[in-house]
């Protein structure tokens, strides 16, 4: 078993202070700031810039789409390079936290997007990560994820070198989104560590970081969707969705995310929102042969030991807070499923370390399953 390497780790409603300590000591004197359009007028984001400002130059970048293109985060390089930025701070969801990722690569690695896309030899610029939303894990792990508008599929970038040196965890800022974005990336905590559970390339490490996340997961979810102002619920779903990113990043995903990268690709569905569409069909096709796993997921996410409860039970969660339990209830057209099953059967990266195979018969099965979905 070899760990990954993880980003010093400062959390609570605090965590914001040490940011001065935390650039002073990387010398920083250029800060580069990555974030979209509603973080940046939000009262945290405020703070991060009057800290960030204190004895330094700051350029901010607040234009984040979610799934940023290729193309977007080559402008970004483009400015953090002509702005000689020393340092990167990324703010708000999974997207300008990825996006921050590589623009901190790009201050030590010369070329374009696409060459640093292909390998990264250099470790990146002093990076710190500043989630906003309880999900992706973004802040710990070593993957970022681009969208190929080309391809029109998600597009991972893997390497140690990506992950930040800093992550500050801080409930409050949490508090601003969303009941639906609270939801969604709930849901991609929730895929991040039962997939790393679930991969051939699980360890003890990884599957104690994957428990802990689903127990959190089930006592905090719903509540913080449901009480957005409840602090307890929301630093329980920080905690679940950094756990959740230290279990993936010492495992891996596996065929959620595949099936879920044609969604965001091709039909712009948020990642957490695709993988929440794929979870069931998915789960359910890799539960046989599996099943002593499965009933450790359900122990640990529901406090019964019976695997075949699992997804059940997870889809009670889903349309509890209010997600879509269909591809057709979210809009996808049933036209597009055969190519989305051709699609996915390149994500060999992922199908190849999922506990089951999954054939091009299987693909389409799946997202036809996922088409019909669940009545609610």
């Amino acid at each position: 078993m070899q760990l990954m390497p993880m980003p010093a780790v400062i959390s609570g409603p605090d965590a914001l202070d040490a940011l001065d300590s935390v650039l002073s000591a990387a010398k920083a004197s250029r800060v580069f700031i990555v974030t979209g359009p509603h973080i940046s007028k939000t009262d945290g984001f405020s703070k991060v810039w009057k800290i960030a400002g204190e004895g330094r130059e700051v350029q901010v970048y607040n234009e984040t789409k979610g799934d940023p293109s290729v193309e977007q985060v080559s402008e970004m390089v483009e400015q953090a390079r002509a702005f000689a930025a020393d340092a990167v701070i990324g703010m708000g969801g999974g997207s300008p936290l990825d996006a921050s990722k590589i623009v901190a690569a790009s201050l030590t690695n010369d070329g374009p997007v696409e060459s640093i896309i292909d390998g990264i030899a250099n470790r990146c610029a002093p990076l710190v990560a500043i989630p906003t939303t309880a999900g992706t894990g973004s802040e710990v792990t070593n993957i970022s994820v681009l969208t190929d508008t080309k391809e029109q599929m998600k597009k991972a970038v893997l390497s140690n070198h990506i992950i930040p040196h800093t992550a500050l965890l801080v409930p409050e800022l949490t508090v601003s989104m969303p009941s639906r974005i609270t939801a969604a990336t709930g849901m991609d905590a929730f895929c991040h560590a039962t997939e790393a559970y679930l991969s051939v390339k699980k360890n003890p490490y990884s599957d104690a970081m994957a428990l802990k996340a689903l127990g959190l997961i089930f006592r905090w979810l719903e509540k913080a969707v449901q009480e957005p102002e409840n602090l307890e619920a929301r630093e329980g779903m920080l905690m679940a969705s950094f756990f959740a990113g230290l279990s993936f990043t010492n495992s891996s995903v596996t065929a959620i995310h595949a099936f879920a990268y044609p969604l965001g690709g091709r039909h712009h569905v948020p990642h957490g929102m695709a993988n929440s569409l794929m979870l069931g069909p998915v789960l359910a096709h890799n539960l046989k042969g599996n099943e002593e796993r499965f009933d450790d997921l359900a122990e640990a996410f529901c406090g019964v030991r019976d695997g075949t409860r699992f997804v059940p039970t997870v889809q009670e969660l889903k349309s509890k807070i209010g997600l879509p339990m269909s591809l057709a209830e979210a809009g996808i057209p049933e036209n597009d499923l055969e190519a989305m099953a051709e699609a996915v059967m390149t994500v060999t990266r992922l199908l190849s370390v999922n506990p089951a195979p999954i054939c091009l018969g299987d693909a389409q099965r799946i997202y036809n399953e996922a088409y019909k979905g669940e009545e609610r």
